[in-house]
């Protein structure tokens, strides 16, 4: 993946931080959306537009989203296979060469245009092949140095497709421009909705601020991580009152708000728990669904309509405001009262042969210290989880990492995610 289109998390520097948002300024991220308007009728926005949100480092993540949309223009185009060309094209001796998508005509908006070039990124090259079951063959002959082969075969298909059109499919084209360059962010069906970090991002704070009004005194709240491309953005924002979760210490409800343009679930909301320890920023635990733990979602797919969307947002005071139960729920896990075990189970994980972790000497060695198995010694596990959470590694490896803890804490688990 190239270096400006990975997701990479934000340092959250408080010293850099006001902690707040006019609504106004906030909702200037969605000036030229789509859903502008249903935001804003949604949200009221126009009663409350002088007000201002309270929500720790809110500001800036405010800030980088801003930077990536002004940098990154996304937009989409729809072509069909008998228009597409696609070939691999090198570049400088260190660098792998570029896969090219030559779109010889194409629709933009209801404009026809003719001889677009894109470089594909993300998972694009391989969604167009997945169609012709041909991505492991054409992948290893770009592998080998026979790139001429792989074109072949599209050539072969891309002739079908002016032939028959059973051949010809129109597909939705995801472009971004960066830096006078086009790239391919994904392909998609013409029914496929996207929404954006932007979107996501202001939904997502007028959301917890519509709660922070309807339960004051009782419900604030601090961004605690934050990861973004232009593409992907992942927020975790946790209640700031944490109660008493017994062997887990101070616990709070979070929850992780994500969007993932090309995947699956195009707005998520899921509760999980925020575990804290003085003088830590605390690490997470994401309970599965339909588990010990009732685990609250809101899962937006792509395919899902606008008018939709903001009638399923308005469920959202129901993965909000929980602690209570999840103290409960996590109060009756048995596994806790072997911390040690516990931590053997995270250490196995990493270190297998199969794990993408088994490199990684600074993970390993915080999980190598026993610790005496006994109840009153799950503080020390979870400070070797505090301190895993700090470390500042690849967001994709890290979000996996979480995974395996909560996997293996909350349920025991060693078997792979």
């Amino acid at each position: 993946m190239k270096e400006n289109f990975k997701q990479k998390q934000i340092f959250l520097d408080a010293n850099n931080s006001t902690g707040k948002i006019k609504i106004e300024k906030l909702c200037s991220l969605i000036e030229n959306h789509p859903y502008k308007d249903e935001i804003f009728r949604t949200f009221k926005v126009n009663n409350i537009k002088d007000e201002y949100i309270w929500i720790d480092y809110i500001d800036l993540i405010y800030n980088r989203v801003l930077h990536l949309m002004t940098k990154y223009k996304r937009y989409k185009i729809t072509a069909e296979t008998k228009d597409i060309d696609v070939f691999e094209e090198s570049v400088k001796a260190a660098e792998e060469p570029n896969i090219i998508f030559k779109f010889e005509e194409y629709a933009e908006v209801d404009e026809v245009k003719k001889n677009l070039k894109a470089i594909a990124i993300y998972d694009a090259k391989n969604t167009f092949l997945d169609q012709y079951e041909m991505t492991k063959y054409a992948n290893n002959l770009f592998k080998i140095g026979h790139a001429d082969l792989a074109n072949y075969n599209v050539q072969y298909f891309k002739n079908k497709a002016k032939e028959s059109e059973n051949y010809n499919k129109e597909k939705s084209f995801r472009l971004v421009d960066f830096e006078e360059t086009t790239y391919l962010r994904g392909i998609t069906s013409l029914g496929y909705y996207e929404y954006g970090i932007d979107f996501t991002f202001v939904v997502a704070m007028l959301s917890l601020y519509k709660n922070m009004k309807a339960n004051p005194g009782t419900a604030e709240y601090r961004i605690k991580s934050a990861a973004i491309s232009e593409s992907k953005l992942e927020i975790i924002a946790a209640e700031k009152f944490t109660k008493d979760g017994g062997s887990f210490g101070q616990v709070s409800t979070a929850i992780k708000i994500t969007t993932n343009d090309l995947g699956t679930g195009s707005l998520n909301f899921v509760n999980i728990i925020s575990v804290n320890q003085v003088g830590t920023n605390g690490f997470f635990l994401i309970p599965k669904k339909n588990s010990i733990i009732e685990n609250s979602t809101l899962i937006i797919n792509h395919n899902t309509k606008p008018k939709n969307v903001f009638t399923s947002l308005s469920n959202m005071e129901e993965i909000l405001n929980t602690t209570d139960s999840f103290i409960k729920e996590i109060n009756s896990i048995k596994a806790i009262k072997t911390p040690d075990e516990l931590r053997a189970r995270i250490l196995a994980k990493i270190v297998s042969p199969r794990s993408v972790f088994k490199t990684m000497k600074n993970l390993s060695d915080i999980f190598n210290r026993k610790i005496r198995n006994e109840i009153s010694n799950f503080s020390k596990l979870i400070e070797m989880c505090n301190k895993a959470e700090e470390l500042d590694i690849d967001y994709d490896l890290k979000d996996k990492l979480r995974y395996i803890i909560s996997d293996i804490i909350l349920y025991g688990n060693t078997k792979d995610i």
